[in-house]
């Protein structure tokens, strides 16, 4: 396995942000979680304001950072999922 894996999130064909796949697994999910989490909050903060008459762009502004975060917690605990988890810890 490569050293360094990119993130699916990347928005360019030579990835720039990438996954240490060396680092503990305990990192590796406290990093996961934080980024979902992140993502969980601006999506409750959506939920409770009101986005009447709001244009395409402006959605699309909203919900990106949204798909950024929960796309590289996703990435980060495959990571895990690779590594067998905390077996290795």
């Amino acid at each position: 396995m490569n050293r360094y894996s990119p993130l699916k999130s990347n928005s360019t064909n030579s990835p720039t942000y990438l996954i240490d796949t060396h680092a503990a697994p305990s990192e590796l999910f406290e990093d996961a979680c934080f980024r979902i989490r992140a993502a969980v909050g601006l999506l409750e903060t959506l939920t409770s304001v009101t986005i009447k008459d709001i244009n395409d762009s402006d959605l699309y502004r909203l919900l990106l950072p949204v798909y950024v975060l929960l796309q590289d917690g996703v990435d980060t605990l495959d990571q895990l999922s690779f590594k067998g988890g905390f077996a290795n810890a």
